[in-house]
């Protein structure tokens, strides 16, 4: 018995991308219903991507603001017939802890992780340290094609010269959603759990904003105020946005209503 003993748990997260969550959420009780709401495929012209990992000496910094970024700039670097050594001599910033281990896996230290896990945190900690060298600094950036310009924006304020590549996509899962509308209406989802504005938009493409009893827990602010906007009942934020602070937050919000109600 766990603090989520009893307690339906939706997981939106891709396939490959779920296993944490998943076993985090598993070892606190939860039952964890797998819907992947989108998939991650390579980008639209992979041919710029393989020109920036062809050319890496002509960059300062790489920033990456996610694990899916990290895998798929790896995957063109090693059909460019490179490995992380090409690195060597390029500075590296990412989002996070989550996405710095992604990067050890693969021999790669980050020079910059911010103590918050969102991109306006990456520019700030990147201007705090390295302000004054990144004027005319060159700057990689490897992203998702629908990837908030705030990086890019921000960097390219402080004077440096950003080059925004599309790096992956993520695209709808419609056979992933399949059978979660049914599950909602017969009342048997508690939570839903969703990591960012994208995977709320094609959750309410597919089944609408009106998810029943069940309620919608999301990784950060920026995520939260996205499917806010469309109509998402958000009731649970994690603090830490990474998988864990999001099982953190969904135990808390538990933990409360069962204190309200009288069960521990």
């Amino acid at each position: 018995m766990g603090p989520l003993s009893g307690v339906r748990v939706v997981v939106t997260r891709p396939r490959a991308q779920a296993g944490r969550l998943v076993a985090a959420l598993e070892r606190h009780g939860a039952e964890v219903l797998l819907f992947p709401a989108i998939r991650i495929v390579g980008p639209a012209d992979p041919a710029r991507l393989r020109r920036a990992v062809s050319g890496l000496g002509r960059y300062d910094w790489v920033v990456f603001n996610s694990t899916n970024g990290v895998d798929l700039f790896f995957e063109a670097l090693s059909e460019a017939g490179r490995d992380a050594s090409a690195l060597s001599g390029v500075r590296v910033a990412c989002v996070g802890p989550v996405t710095a281990r992604a990067l050890e896996r693969r021999g790669v230290r980050a020079d910059v992780v911010p103590d918050r896990y969102v991109a306006e945190e990456v520019v700030s900690a990147l201007v705090a340290s390295h302000g004054p060298a990144l004027a005319g600094a060159r700057v990689l950036l490897p992203v998702a094609a629908a990837a908030r310009p705030v990086l890019a924006d921000g960097l390219a304020a402080a004077g440096a010269d950003v080059d925004q590549v599309e790096a992956y996509r993520a695209v709808a899962d419609t056979a992933g959603l399949a059978g979660l509308r049914r599950r909602l209406e017969a009342g048997e989802v508690d939570v839903i759990t969703v990591a960012s504005g994208l995977t709320a938009e094609y959750l309410v493409d597919a089944i609408g904003p009106d998810l029943g009893r069940a309620v919608v827990a999301v990784i950060g602010p920026v995520t939260a105020a996205a499917a806010r906007r469309l109509g998402l009942p958000v009731a649970i934020e994690a603090k830490e946005y990474t998988a864990e602070g999001l099982v953190a937050a969904v135990v808390e919000h538990f933990a409360a209503e069962r204190r309200g109600s009288g069960r521990v």
